[in-house]
């Protein structure tokens, strides 16, 4: 698993919590704008803001169901359409933070390369043959949609010259942990604090 910090188990243990944190600071942007800002269909993947957002959520809910055995998280996969305000996605984020934290605390290294057939969605066509993966790669499955699909949103952010929060892995050590990582610049008053909560300001004009 390599070295973690003593507040964290493991790296997937850090991860999660970076990601929860991260989709936490987005959440807070997004209750400060327009909900026809977040609804907009813009050509993305899952077309608005919300939806792509709403979209990783119910990845996380997936695999956290059916893969690990988290079933509390079924309903989230029922829901018809998409969440209609931020305070529902809110709801939905704390369940899969609190699922995917119990997860990766309870798989032991042992747990992470033992191979398994995951279940196939009834709407997907029977594949070719078995396929079996390890929990390891589920989890860096889940990390790369957040990733993704963040970075998603943030273009779809710069289309009306909203400034996206900043979660630069610096930032959560500091966010996470202040008096650990109180070497580092974001400890210094000096230093420019770029969006610890998520705001909207006006980019540069374009040239």
């Amino acid at each position: 698993m390599g070295s973690a910090a003593p507040e964290f188990r493991n790296e997937f243990e850090r991860m999660v919590v970076y990601h929860a944190w991260s989709r936490g600071k987005y959440l807070d942007l997004f209750s400060r704008l327009p909900w026809r800002v977040l609804t907009r269909r813009r050509g993305a993947t899952f077309e608005s803001i919300r939806n792509v957002h709403f979209h990783v959520l119910q990845v996380y809910a997936w695999w956290l169901a059916n893969f690990f055995g988290q079933r509390q998280l079924l309903w989230i996969l029922r829901i018809r359409g998409n969440p209609q305000s931020v305070r529902e996605l809110r709801r939905i984020n704390r369940e899969i933070d609190a699922a995917a934290l119990r997860v990766v605390r309870r798989l032991r290294p042992a747990d992470l390369d033992r191979k398994r057939s995951p279940p196939r969605p009834l709407s997907a066509p029977p594949p070719a043959r078995e396929w079996r993966i390890t929990a390891r790669e589920a989890l860096w499955h889940l990390i790369e949609e957040d990733f993704l699909h963040h970075g998603e949103i943030l273009c779809m952010l710069w289309q009306d010259d909203i400034e996206p929060p900043y979660t630069g892995v610096w930032w959560f050590e500091y966010d996470h942990d202040p008096k650990r990582h109180s070497d580092l610049w974001y400890a210094d008053p000096k230093s420019p604090r770029e969006s610890p909560g998520g705001y909207v300001r006006a980019k540069k004009p374009r040239t």
